[in-house]
């Protein structure tokens, strides 16, 4: 690289260092600082319960403890840890001979991870767009919607106490505050394999760039290797980075036929090489990739995104449609396609929606299946409309294929074609390469208006983006302001639980290889436990077999960690704990999958009406109770 890209300016280097701080910081306050009548979990986001597992593989000689009695490969097997991503923590499992217990090592882990990805992002942006890379990368790293904002003025005004405020406001904190695949970046900080993945990935198609712009391979071949083994760790990813690596060598006008040729192999044989190694590895557990499918399959939900990216949209239109017509006729007409079918599925959305009135709510589970198709009537229309446009007599910008970057992403990103058959792809993990270029042309719609304008637009997506970043890491991904763990959005909370959960789970520590039917996350929790008590910090390390701990039947692990379908396991608890389920079910569920205790947590309460049908049960025994918590021994006569 030579001084032009590589140079990073010092509010650029300070906001990576500040923001890759933010993990280890909030795993420091969770271990150390609970708040007040809570007790650290041992677990961070909800899937910490698969990352943490894997940590002790080697240790635990592969034990899974969501290996249930029906299990064809025992209690101890590696076909558990199929998941090529889990390799990457079996790996981080090793530093634990510096002393830090796993979860703080994971945390400074996915500090790591974030500053690597934003560094790689910044370059990126820098071969890709020099003149708007800083613009960009600020936008990217800290603007935002009206998630973190109102969620802040809610919970001043005591509207969060409300019964209906998770309700309603679920689809202002779906993308821009809740942890996992999501529009801003600071949403998959807490998970280490996707920002490395990315990191890998997004450096190879950065040095490709390189390579095509400046005729410069020195970098190249160290990249695309670690491109392969991004595209190994996360595959949905390199998929997707690969479609932007072919996307930039179609309209980069300046190569010729063989030069792209040569670098789409450059870069495809790699990335490839993972993909199939990726699979290869995950066909070992055909329950997972079963998973994938049936859980996976969401596409991305259009009135949450609109409460995110608003203002961007506003300020990136125009400059979007210019950098569509600057593109060859090939480009506008898939440009055009794009935009016709965002325009009708935006419209057949508002019909939907208000015909079964769910506008105010914005539940979106089932439109992407129901409208998808019909709005590829729009993308015919806006593909012969822009066929018959005439050629704009401009010269590209090097931004403009960013233009289909982001109309394409967005279109698959919010479809389920086939009345639903596409969305076994999981088209919502698009979203991650949503916001880049839509902070893109934001950025570029900003340096063209009045600078008055654009220092008020500036300050609210600002002002926006510091209180969700704050906001999603403390008080979403963090326990900030949450006394004895009660607040809005309770069961999306892993990281802590009420010391009345404490006590009762120490009553199912002293019956260890007891398997537990418990509700997620308390399951998860259960699992980490390993045996240990959790009065003080805890500690979720150490060797574990069945004798020393206490397997349970579903958790969030059961998504990777056992050769018994998720969707199966999760009805089965699911029903268990529905207090409208008959004594008689309830009984079957729990012979069926072996269950020695049935746990009923505090902190993520099943309903009353459940633990008082419980109590009634003679093939039950309660041997305590806390707050509204209990703990049911199991006893069924031969």
């Amino acid at each position: 690289m030579n001084e032009e890209t590589r140079r990073i300016s010092w509010w650029t280097g300070a906001l990576i260092v500040i923001l890759s701080m933010l993990q280890p910081v909030v795993h420091l306050l969770i271990y150390y600082c609970p708040p007040e009548g809570t007790v650290p979990t041992g677990l961070h986001i909800p899937d910490s319960a698969l990352f943490l597992q894997s940590m002790v593989t080697v240790d635990s000689k592969f034990e899974s403890p969501y290996a249930t009695c029906h299990a064809g490969h025992g209690w101890h097997s590696p076909v558990y840890f199929s998941m090529p991503h889990l390799l990457l923590y079996e790996g981080l499992g090793r530093f634990r001979t510096l002393g830090l217990p796993p979860f703080l090592l994971y945390g400074f882990a996915n500090g790591v991870g974030v500053l690597c990805f934003l560094w790689v992002v910044y370059w990126l942006l820098r071969e890709l767009f020099l003149q708007q890379a800083g613009r960009v990368f600020f936008l990217f790293v800290l603007s935002g919607g009206l998630g973190g904002v109102l969620y802040l003025l809610t919970g001043a005004i005591g509207w969060h106490e409300h019964p209906l405020f998770e309700k309603y406001f679920t689809r202002f904190a779906l993308y821009e505050l809740m942890e996992g695949p999501h529009l801003n970046p600071v949403l998959y900080y807490p998970r280490f394999y996707y920002t490395l993945s990315l990191a890998f990935c997004l450096g190879g198609f950065a040095a490709l760039v390189r390579a095509a712009r400046k005729q410069n391979s020195r970098y190249l071949y160290y990249w695309l290797l670690l491109a392969g083994i991004g595209s190994f760790i996360n595959a949905r990813f390199a998929v997707f980075v690969t479609g932007l690596a072919v996307l930039f060598l179609m309209f980069e006008s300046d190569l010729s036929v063989g030069r792209r040729l040569a670098l789409a192999a450059g870069y495809g044989i790699p990335s490839g090489l993972g993909l199939l190694a990726a699979y290869q590895w995950m066909r070992v557990n055909p329950t997972v990739m079963e998973n994938h499918v049936q859980v996976g399959n969401m596409a991305m939900w259009l009135s949450p995104f609109i409460t995110v990216a608003w203002l961007h949209v506003l300020l990136g239109a125009k400059p979007l449609g210019q950098s569509i017509q600057r593109l060859s006729k090939f480009g506008r007409m898939l440009g055009g396609a794009a935009m016709g079918y965002l325009a009708a599925y935006g419209m057949l959305y508002v019909a939907y929606q208000g015909y079964y009135g769910n506008l105010l709510m914005g539940l979106d589970g089932s439109v992407a299946a129901n409208i998808s198709d019909w709005a590829l009537g729009g993308a015919v229309l806006g593909l012969l409309a822009a066929f018959k446009r005439p050629e704009v007599q401009e010269l590209q910008k090097p931004w403009d294929w960013a233009a289909l970057w982001l109309l394409l992403y967005l279109a698959v990103a919010l479809s389920g074609w086939g009345e639903g058959w596409f969305l076994r792809f999981g088209p919502q993990r698009l979203q991650v390469f949503i916001w880049l270029p839509l902070c893109l042309f934001a950025a570029i719609g900003l340096g063209g208006l009045k600078p008055a304008f654009a220092r008020i637009c500036w300050s609210i997506l600002v002002v926006c983006g510091v209180a969700s970043v704050g906001t999603a890491t403390f008080l979403f991904q963090g326990p900030a302001g949450r006394a004895e763990a009660r607040g809005p959005f309770t069961h999306y909370h892993a990281e802590i639980m009420t010391e009345h959960d404490a006590g009762l789970m120490e009553k199912v520590f002293d019956a260890p290889g007891d398997m537990v039917l418990a509700p997620a996350p308390a399951s998860d929790v259960i699992a980490m436990s390993r045996g240990r008590r959790l009065t003080a910090a805890f500690n979720p390390m150490g060797a574990r077999t069945r004798e020393q701990g206490n397997p349970v039947v579903f958790g969030v692990g059961s998504f990777n960690l056992t050769d018994r379908p998720y969707v199966q396991l999760k009805t089965e608890v699911d029903a268990f704990f529905n207090p409208n389920t008959p004594e008689e079910v309830r009984r079957d569920i729990a012979m069926r999958w072996c269950v020695d205790v049935v746990y009923c947590p505090d902190t993520w309460p099943v309903d009353d009406r459940t633990v008082a049908a419980l109590r009634q049960c003679s093939w039950l025994h309660e041997i305590g109770s806390s707050g509204r918590g209990a703990v049911f021994k199991a006893s069924f006569p031969d």
